[in-house]
């Protein structure tokens, strides 16, 4: 064969080899590669088998090439981190609220990791007190949470119930229908409602009305027991109750519709579409809510619970910017609730109804997270509107035609409008054992109502705060506080504070305080001025002092896991006086005016008792505290402090197999005693009786966790009302009633959570 042939042939040849070297090293890549991705984990919840997103995952190569290389990742929102490496690996996993996980990683495996919470919740994040997202176990304030689960477990539409069944909270059916609520023998006055750290505004009473605080689009609910008056003002004197809304979603699309019956003749419907786009989120949420009303004696009109129907609907935008993250929330709430009254004698062919029409709408523009590194900004900038118009209507039940009564004191408009600016600077140095936090807070209020001198008032209220942080031994961390106000209508204290932790060692952490605390006179018991057909005046007192208190309390949180069993022992001490209490003083046989008059002790024990093993965990926790009340020192009898306790108990199992939880959950509430001046001015003892309530439900997820299914039954003893006698402090009800509506009996409810 010649060279020219030769070459000829040799060329193609060539050709084909180089192909197929490249096509071999291309397959080897992708071979490569292929078995590269078959190397995951797929990080899963052991409480209830869903996938953890944007948990932390390192992954240190132990043989080849890249031995002790390292490399960090996140899992996605199906829980599955890749492994870069192709060799076999350690992975550690690393999430908030979990217990930390390490295994290793053969080439070509799939390992499926469940990861288990830590014990009792102890490294969740909490705000409230604080304004930047810190560990639980590291919080100076001793914080309660009701999450989203616990929740939905209760079958819970709004606040009041999620909190009646509560340790040391306890709620009635007030006199004008509003839910009132009384915390360790504290009026709903001395406690701080809010949401998203900004005020609920339109109290009743002092009261706000815990029907109308839908939990729809909650993520918790954080609850802070004792004076937050340096962090949030008013009314903050004995506790916080702070509602944290769900601002972010994982997916790019979240479409969710809620359902809710309960055999009381209650009938929800809620739904929600949220869209995200790069860093930013848009979200419309919104439903309605309809209660038929409940008697304990079966009645054709009255109702003791009045029927009620509630729309509501938010819409969020949420935008992250570096590490500050920026809200913008639209709230909207319409109420009507009707009050029927009994058919009149004696031909039972007329009635007086009464229509309740409650509308509420807030703006909120929210601005957190990290400026640097080192600093950190809160800032919340609100607007908030509540408006409460009251129509009496005399009904012909004949031809069932409504007429506006003519009385002036018939008819009735409130409109409560509040402004706020609120700023908050950290800092977070880890090397130094001094940080800071200052902010400041800025509100006007405004009410308008007929029953108000020259029908509408204004107040001011200005402040600026200071906390530092000194941590001289990273055990021991001290908190001194203070709060200084400008109020446009009254003096303003200057509040101090002061909060210790210590950390014993990693079981034991010790909680300390004192704190002064104060509540400003609201804009009604400055200025109310009202007439009642000649036979009652109530009039506002313009000379009104704010409220003031001294508060101590001591806790001590055991916790230990040894071999999966958990245990938490969290023992409580605690005393408050308030002074300058704001009460409705008898001027005359017609005349009552607000005054500062007596003071008020409150002191007690609590101890809360957790435990777990594996699907398996029990809450116990007991209360016992008394009150002395300055208003009966009189020498014609001996006054004295009247205790009363609480005793709840939840029990809950997991059943994986089938995925299902089982929830048991029983309250004891204790007698409330006190003196009452009756009708003669003679002291007398007042008196609540005490009931017992149980509570059942079972969660499960199917349809591969798109629809989650909850039964349950409340109440299963019964209970609707108990006995009362003369007046209790802090318990709304009305005059010369021998009873008192608690709960409205007996009821099975199901509810229907469906996920797209």
């Amino acid at each position: 064969m010649t060279a020219d042939k030769i070459a000829k042939w040799n060329f193609p040849i060539a050709l084909i080899s180089y192909r197929l070297v490249l096509l071999m090293f291309v397959l080897l890549a992708f071979i490569n590669i292929s078995f590269a991705q078959t190397s995951k984990v797929l990080i899963l919840s052991d409480k209830d088998g869903s996938p953890i997103q944007l948990s932390h995952v390192k992954f240190t190569c132990l043989s080849g090439i890249d031995k002790n290389t390292n490399k960090w990742t996140v899992s996605d929102q199906k829980g599955i981190a890749n492994n870069p490496f192709s060799d076999t690996t350690q992975v550690d996993i690393s999430f908030v609220g979990f217990n930390n996980l390490s295994t290793t990683l053969l080439p070509n495996e799939t390992k499926t990791l469940y990861l288990t919470p830590t014990p009792f919740g102890l490294n969740e994040l909490v705000i409230t007190g604080q304004y930047i997202p810190i560990l639980l176990k590291e919080s100076i304030y001793d914080i309660k949470i009701i999450d989203e689960e616990k929740i939905r477990e209760k079958g819970a539409n709004n606040l009041r119930e999620a909190l009646n069944n509560e340790l040391n909270f306890k709620t009635n059916n007030g006199h004008v229908n509003e839910t009132s609520i009384n915390l360790n023998g504290l009026s709903g006055n001395h406690i701080k409602f809010m949401i998203d750290g900004v005020p609920v505004e339109g109290r009743l009473n002092g009261n706000i009305d815990l029907s109308q605080i839908n939990l729809d689009e909650v993520e918790k609910i954080e609850i802070i027991e004792g004076p937050t008056s340096v962090a949030y003002g008013s009314n903050a004197l004995g506790g916080v109750i702070n509602i944290i809304t769900k601002k972010t979603q994982n997916k790019k699309l979240n479409i969710a519709v809620n359902s809710y019956y309960e055999s009381i003749g209650q009938y929800n419907f809620s739904g929600k579409i949220g869209f995200k786009l790069n860093r930013n989120l848009f979200k419309v949420s919104g439903g309605r809510n309809f209660f038929d009303g409940f008697a304990s004696q079966d009645t054709s009109r009255y109702k003791d619970w009045k029927p009620r129907e509630q729309y509501f609907g938010t819409l969020l935008f949420n935008r992250r910017i570096n590490h500050l993250n920026l809200s913008y929330i639209l709230n909207g709430f319409q109420e009507t609730m009707i009050s029927k009254g009994l058919a009149r004698v004696p031909y039972y062919e007329s009635a007086f109804d009464t229509y309740y029409n409650t509308q509420r709408f807030s703006n909120k523009i929210l601005l957190k997270g990290r400026l640097s590194k080192t600093n950190y900004l809160d800032l919340t900038l609100s607007q908030s509107y509540y408006q409460r118009t009251r129509n009496i209507y005399f009904k012909n039940l004949v031809t069932l035609e409504e007429t506006l009564t003519p009385s002036s004191t018939d008819q009735d408009t409130t409109v409560f409008t509040n402004y706020m600016l609120r700023a908050v600077y950290n800092t977070k140095y880890d090397s130094s054992n001094v940080n800071f936090m200052i902010g400041t807070e800025l509100k006007y209020d405004n009410i308008t109502a007929l029953r108000i001198k020259d029908q509408s008032q204004n107040i001011g209220d200005y402040s600026v705060f200071v906390n530092i942080k000194y941590t001289p031994i990273s055990t021991l961390n001290i908190q001194p506080a203070a709060r200084y106000s400008y109020n446009t209508k009254y003096k303003a204290p200057v509040v101090p504070s002061i909060n210790v932790l210590y950390n014993l060692n990693k079981n034991i952490d010790i909680r300390t305080s004192f704190a002064k605390g104060f509540r400003a006179p609201s804009l009604k018991e400055l200025y109310l001025e009202f007439h009642f057909n000649s036979t009652i005046n109530l009039w506002g007192n313009e000379n009104l002092i704010s409220e003031n208190s001294d508060h101590f309390n001591l806790s001590i949180d055991i916790h230990k896991e040894v071999n999966k069993h958990k245990i938490r022992i969290v023992p409580k001490i605690y005393y408050s006086r308030i002074n300058n209490l704001i009460s409705l003083v008898q001027n005359s046989s017609i005349d009552w005016t607000y005054n500062n008059v007596d003071y008020l002790i409150t002191k007690g024990a609590s101890v809360l008792v957790n435990y777990e093993y594996n699907k398996f965990k029990i809450k116990t926790a007991f209360n016992y505290y008394g009150n002395y009340n300055s208003q009966f020192n009189q020498t014609e009898i001996e006054n004295s402090y009247f205790y009363s306790n609480d005793i709840t108990s939840n029990i809950g199992y997991r059943l994986d197999s089938i995925g299902m939880t089982i929830n048991l959950s029983y309250k004891y509430t204790g007698n409330i005693k006190s003196y009452y001046l009756d009708d003669n001015g003679v002291i007398d003892e007042s008196f609540i009786g005490d009931y017992h309530t149980f509570d059942l439900s079972s969660t499960k997820k199917i349809w591969n966790n798109k629809l989650l299914l909850t039964l349950g039954a409340k109440n299963i003893f019964d209970v609707t009302d108990v006995k009362l006698v003369g007046e209790v402090f802090g318990v709304s009800s009305s005059n010369n009633a021998t009873s008192i509506n608690v709960l409205w009996g007996r009821s099975f409810f199901i509810s229907i959570n469906a996920f797209f």
